[in-house]
C-alpha cells in the first residue's frame, strides 16, 4: 500500500535535542499515534502480540522486532540506501519485573466511554473525605483527565469478557448467568464455573440472525474485578428491572416490593474507611469508585487514607533481582510486628517510607524505656505489695497527690486527649509523637525525680504511676497490639480481658497551668545540660551557679533544676556572662530591607543594636523579628551559655576541692551500683562496701555513700585497686 510521506510541525521535537526532525511510527509509540490521529495517518501495526512482524512484510515475517535492526541496515546498505550505521544510547523501556524489553504496540481492545460518567464522578468524589487532603485532588485531577477506560486484555486468566460478536454484526451482550444459561444452544452443561476453558466452549444464539456466537478472546482488566468487590462480597443484588444500572423503575409502574432485601447491603455499604498507597489512586480507588457511581450514583468509600510507596533504607525500591528485597516473615521473625507497625505509623503519608533492620534497631530502643518503666513499677510493686485499684483507672489516684503526681496525671489526660484527637484525624504520626514524649516524661522525670519515694514504698506514688502506665498502653495500643496486650494483662490482672475489651480512655480536665510550668523548668533543664556539653563538663560533676534568664521559676521549681543540674545555686535574671553576637537572616532580612541591608548587617557587626523583648532587635530606625536574625550566644571566661526559645542559661565552671570531691563521690556511687547489677543483687539487699585506701577521703561523705548504695558499712584497706561490695 501508498504511504504517504510530509512533515508536519510537532511540539514534541525541538532543535535543542538531536536534529530537529523525527520520523514517526502511528502504531508503535504513544505520542506518534496521537500525532497520527490529528492529522489523519493511517495506523499500521506491523508486529504480533509477540513482536514478530506479519507474514505481509515479506522477508523480515518472524523476525522479532530486537533482531531486525541489523537486517534492515543490511537491506539498505544492499540497495545503496544506508547512509551511515552505528550504535546509540537510548533510553528504552523495560518490564520492571523481568527486566524485557518493552515495544510500544497498536492493537483493538474494548473500552468503556468515559465522558458520561465523569461529572458525576467527580460529584461523588466531593462526598469523599481524603487522607491528606492533597490526595483528593489527585483523584479530581485523574477523573478530569482521564481517558476512555480499556477493559480487554489478551490473557487466559482474568473475568471472561460477555461480548458475543456475531458474524451478522450485531454485538450480544450477557448480563448474568441466568441469561447465559437461557440463550446457550452448546456447551452449558460443562460449565463449571464462570472462567475459561468453560465458559469458551459456551455458545449462544444471536438475538438478530439466531445463529450460534462464540465469545470474544479477551479477559477483563483486573481492575474491572477489583471495582466490583462491594457488589461481590455484601449481597447486593441488581434489581433485573433496573436497565442502565442507576435508574428507576417508577416509569414501569414497579413498587418497592419489586425491589430484594437490601437490608445488609444498606449496613456496610459505603465503606466507611479505606486505606491504599497513592498510585491506587488511578487503579483500584478510580475502579471502585467507577463501579459504584455507575451502579448505585454514589461513592463507595467515606474516608480514604493514602501514603506514599515503602523502600528499602538507601530510598530504594524492593526488588528480588536486586537483593534488596525484605520478605514479610523475615521482617516478622527479627524485628517484631510491633516494630513493624510502629515503622509505618511514624511516618508522614506523604513520605516514602524507608524501611530496614537499621531503623527497626531505634525503635526498639525506643520501645525499651516503655519496658524498664513498667519493669520498674512490678519491681517496686513487688516489693511494697503494691496492688493496683480499678478506680485509679481513669482519673488517677484518688489521694493526697504530691505536685509531681499532679503533673503526671496532667499529663497522660494531656496525652489521652492529643492522641484521641490524632486517631480520629488518621495522624498517626502525631500519635507517636505524643506517645514517646510522655514515655519520655514519665521516665525521665517523674519515674527519676520521685525514685526516693519508691524507694520508701510510697504507695501514693505506685498508684499514680500504675494509673499513667495503663492509660499509656491503652491509648498506644491501635499502633501496637502484642505488647501491649501483654503489658495489659500484667498490670491489669483483674480488669477487661483484653486492652481491647476495655474501652478507651477517658478524656479528663488537666491543670494547664502546672503542664506549663513543668514543661519550661524542664526546658531550663535542657538548656543547662548544653551548656554543660559544650564546656565538656560531665553530669556528676556539681558545679556552683546557674543564671537564668527569659523565664521564671518557683522555688519549687527552682529546687528541682538545682538537683537535675548539680548546683548548689539557681538565680534569675540578666545574664551578664555572654558575649552577644546577632547576624542578619539573609533569605529573610534581604527582600524586606532592600538597600537598607548593608548598612543594618555593619551596625549588627558592630554592635550597635538594641536587644528587645521576645527575641526582637533594635538597629536604628529598624525592628528585626526573632525570625530575621541568627543569634549566638557564647559564655565569657569561666562561663558555659546555652540558649533557645528566648530563654538563656549558664552555668558558672569554675571547681574548687569540695566540688571535685562530690564529682568523686558520685563517680563511686554509680560504680557501687553497677556493681549491684553486675552481681544480680536485689533492689533491697544490703551490702557492705570495701574501698581501696587511696579513696579513704571519700568517707567524708558516708552517710550519703550509704544511703545511695544501700550500704551498711564502709570499709578501707590498701589490698584492692577498686571498690568491691558484698551482701550483707
Amino acid at each position: 500500500a501508498e504511504v504517504e510521506h510530509r512533515a508536519v510541525a510537532w511540539e514534541e521535537v525541538s532543535l535543542e535535542e538531536g536534529t530537529g526532525i523525527v520520523h514517526i511510527a502511528p502504531g508503535a509509540g504513544q505520542e506518534d499515534f496521537e500525532l497520527g490521529r490529528r492529522e489523519g495517518l493511517p495506523v499500521l501495526t506491523p508486529v504480533d502480540e509477540a513482536g514478530r512482524f506479519y507474514e505481509d512484510y515479506g522477508w523480515l515475517h518472524g523476525t522479532s522486532t530486537g533482531d531486525a535492526a541489523d537486517q534492515i541496515a543490511g537491506d539498505l546498505r544492499e540497495r545503496a540506501l544506508l547512509v551511515e550505521a552505528g550504535l546509540y544510547e537510548h533510553r528504552y523501556p523495560h518490564c520492571w519485573r523481568c527486566d524485557t524489553p518493552l515495544i510500544w504496540r497498536v492493537s483493538d481492545d474494548w473500552f468503556i466511554s468515559v465522558e458520561e460518567i465523569r461529572k458525576p464522578l467527580l460529584d461523588a468524589n466531593a462526598t469523599v473525605e481524603w487522607t491528606p487532603p492533597q490526595y483528593g485532588k489527585r483523584m479530581d485531577d485523574w477523573l478530569r483527565n482521564m481517558d476512555d477506560w480499556n477493559i480487554s486484555r489478551r490473557r487466559f486468566y482474568g473475568l471472561p469478557l460477555p461480548f458475543y460478536r456475531c458474524t451478522c454484526g450485531e454485538l450480544n451482550v450477557i448480563g448474568s448467568r441466568a441469561e447465559l444459561e437461557d440463550r446457550a444452544v452448546e456447551g452449558i452443561e460443562q460449565l463449571e464455573e464462570l472462567h475459561r476453558p468453560w465458559i469458551d466452549r459456551v455458545l449462544i444464539r444471536c438475538q438478530s440472525c439466531g445463529e450460534p456466537v462464540k465469545r470474544v478472546a479477551e479477559v477483563g482488566d483486573v481492575w474491572l474485578d477489583a471495582g466490583i468487590v462491594p457488589f461481590s462480597t455484601l449481597g447486593w443484588q441488581n434489581p433485573e428491572w433496573i436497565e442502565g444500572g442507576y435508574a428507576t423503575g417508577a416509569s414501569r409502574e414497579l413498587s418497592h416490593a419489586d425491589l430484594p432485601d437490601q437490608s445488609y447491603w444498606e449496613e456496610w455499604f459505603p465503606a466507611h474507611w479505606v486505606s491504599e498507597m497513592r498510585e491506587q489512586i488511578r487503579l483500584w480507588l478510580y475502579s471502585l469508585m467507577f463501579m459504584s457511581v455507575a451502579l448505585t450514583g454514589k461513592a463507595p468509600y467515606r474516608q480514604v487514607l493514602t501514603y506514599e510507596k515503602l523502600l528499602d533504607a538507601e530510598g530504594r525500591e524492593m526488588h528480588g533481582s536486586w537483593g534488596n528485597l525484605i520478605e514479610a516473615e523475615e521482617a516478622f521473625e527479627r524485628m517484631g510486628a510491633d516494630v513493624m507497625r510502629w515503622l509505618y505509623c511514624q511516618q508522614p503519608p506523604t513520605q516514602n517510607i524507608r524501611f530496614g533492620f537499621a531503623p527497626a534497631e531505634e525503635v526498639k530502643r525506643r520501645l525499651l524505656t516503655l519496658w524498664n518503666s513498667v519493669k520498674f513499677l512490678v519491681d517496686y510493686g513487688n516489693i511494697d505489695g503494691f496492688r493496683p485499684r480499678l478506680e485509679d483507672l481513669e482519673g488517677g489516684p484518688d489521694a493526697e497527690l504530691q505536685p509531681l503526681d499532679r503533673w503526671v496525671v496532667a499529663r497522660t489526660a494531656q496525652l489521652v486527649a492529643d492522641a484521641t484527637s490524632a486517631y480520629e484525624e488518621f495522624r498517626t504520626i502525631d500519635v507517636i509523637r505524643s506517645f514517646d514524649d510522655f514515655v519520655d516524661d514519665l521516665s525521665n522525670w517523674y519515674i527519676r525525680r520521685s525514685r526516693r519515694r519508691f524507694w520508701d514504698g510510697d504507695e501514693v506514688a505506685l498508684r499514680t504511676l500504675w494509673h499513667a502506665l495503663v492509660q499509656g498502653v491503652r491509648v498506644i495500643a491501635p499502633v501496637m497490639p502484642f505488647l501491649t496486650e501483654h503489658l495489659w494483662r500484667n498490670l491489669v490482672p483483674h480488669g477487661a480481658a483484653s486492652v481491647f475489651l476495655a474501652g478507651w480512655p477517658e478524656e479528663r480536665a488537666r491543670d494547664e497551668t502546672l503542664l506549663s510550668e513543668i514543661a519550661e523548668t524542664r526546658r531550663v533543664v535542657r538548656l543547662g545540660h548544653m551548656a554543660r556539653q559544650s564546656a565538656g563538663l560531665k553530669v556528676r560533676q556539681p558545679l556552683r551557679r546557674l543564671v537564668v534568664d527569659g523565664t521564671w521559676l518557683s522555688d519549687e521549681h527552682a529546687a528541682e533544676v538545682r538537683d537535675e543540674l548539680r548546683v548548689k545555686q539557681v538565680e534569675l535574671g540578666p545574664v551578664e556572662a555572654t558575649e552577644l553576637r546577632v547576624k542578619p537572616n539573609l533569605p529573610v532580612l534581604g527582600p524586606k530591607l532592600g538597600k537598607e541591608l548593608r548598612p543594618v548587617t555593619a551596625a549588627l557587626e558592630a554592635g550597635e543594636f538594641e536587644e528587645l523583648d521576645g527575641g526582637r532587635f533594635r538597629v536604628g530606625e529598624h525592628e528585626l523579628g526573632p525570625d530575621e536574625v541568627l543569634v549566638e550566644r557564647t559564655g565569657k571566661e569561666g562561663w558555659a551559655v546555652a540558649s533557645g526559645d528566648g530563654v538563656t542559661v549558664a552555668l558558672d565552671t569554675a571547681l574548687d576541692a569540695e566540688l571535685e570531691l562530690e564529682a568523686l563521690v558520685l563517680d563511686l556511687i554509680h560504680r557501687i551500683n553497677s556493681l549491684r547489677k553486675e552481681q544480680g543483687l536485689k533492689l533491697t539487699d544490703r551490702i557492705r562496701i570495701t574501698l581501696p585506701a587511696a579513696q579513704k577521703e571519700l568517707l567524708q561523705h558516708e552517710d550519703w555513700i550509704k544511703q545511695e548504695t544501700l550500704a551498711v558499712e564502709i570499709d578501707t584497706d590498701g589490698g584492692s585497686a577498686e571498690p568491691q561490695i558484698a551482701k550483707a
